[in-house]
């Protein structure tokens, strides 16, 4: 199993774990207790989206950071990734390294993929379903997940948006936490992960079939 799997499965635990003490919290303890502490319970549950959202952007770069490390172990070339990936890395390679950097390769072809990217820039607060099809539009890997159990990712952008305002203050812990039930918050989680392992292993498919070169001429003239 590739890493970015396993520390997902390990984020997913770790999430699972939180929901489940929240959980516990808001059914044993008493009506009287539950009124007294109602604040502290608010912030807690806001926290719960933290702890999702953290979960899925870590989850996410380490899948877009296991693309080029395959290529840079297979020492693939620039020439034989497909258009749209080609095109990234060209966006990518001005934005984060720059000709002082070219000069100082020795395999051009294959270092300037791996120059462009940079794991830090790729995602900032802004993951979510959308965003994640927009990359795959780059990278080339399938989107599709059961929607039953991951409403497609429907939730993420909830998820994002209440992330962003706490983590900029712009919300206070309390304020976000009176708009959810554990209940829903629990929802949210289970579809959320579900979302995201369906775009994982849809990735560890993607590395599989090598689907980020482009095609050979023979497909080309079967197509």
């Amino acid at each position: 199993m590739r890493t970015f799997l396993t520390e997902f499965q390990e984020r997913k635990r770790e999430v699972r774990r939180y929901m489940a003490v929240l959980r516990l919290a808001d059914r044993d303890t008493a009506d009287d207790t539950k009124r007294r502490f109602e604040k502290e319970a608010r912030i807690f549950r806001a926290a719960a989206l933290l702890v999702i959202y953290n979960a899925i952007e870590a989850s996410a770069r380490s899948a877009i950071q296991a693309i080029y490390d395959e290529i840079e172990q297979s020492a693939t070339p620039f020439h034989l990734l497909h258009e749209q990936f080609r095109k990234r890395v060209i966006r990518d390679f001005k934005q984060h390294a720059g000709e002082d950097k070219a000069f100082a390769m020795q395999d051009v072809a294959v270092e300037m993929i791996i120059a462009s990217f940079n794991s830090r820039r790729i995602f900032n607060g802004n993951v979510d379903a959308r965003e994640i099809r927009d990359q795959s539009a780059h990278y080339g890997f399938k989107t599709d997940t059961d929607y039953t159990q991951s409403k497609h990712g429907e939730h993420l952008v909830t998820v994002k948006n209440k992330r962003n305002d706490l983590a900029h203050g712009i919300l206070s812990f309390s304020s976000v936490g009176k708009d959810y039930t554990v209940r829903e918050l629990l929802e949210i989680e289970r579809c959320s992960l579900a979302y995201m392992e369906g775009i994982l292993n849809n990735i560890n498919d993607y590395l599989d079939q090598k689907a980020y070169l482009a095609p050979s001429p023979q497909k080309l003239a079967s197509a």
